[in-house]
Order: structure tokens, then C-alpha cells, then sequence
């Protein structure tokens, strides 16, 4: 994510994946997550 206005941090995620035998095990994957960043507001 190359906006400026949205922050990024790394999140591990856990999927479960099978193999060619049908045993299933889980992996872990980073992903990137962003989210808009905080809007700072001044009262008038």
C-alpha cells in the first residue's frame, strides 16, 4: 500500500492447507493490513 494516508503494520495469519495425501496442517502467512489513519480534527 503505497497511500500516505493509510498506515500499515504486519498481521500473521493462520491457514489450514491440505496436501496431496488429504492431511491437513496449518501455515502461518504475513499480511500486510492497512487501515485509513487517524484524522486529527482542531476545534475552531
Amino acid at each position: 500500500m503505497t497511500d500516505a494516508n493509510v498506515t500499515t503494520h504486519l498481521e500473521m495469519r493462520w491457514l489450514p492447507v491440505t496436501d496431496a495425501n488429504g492431511r491437513t496442517r496449518m501455515e502461518a502467512v504475513w499480511v500486510e493490513v492497512g487501515q485509513p489513519a487517524a484524522v486529527h480534527s482542531h476545534a475552531a
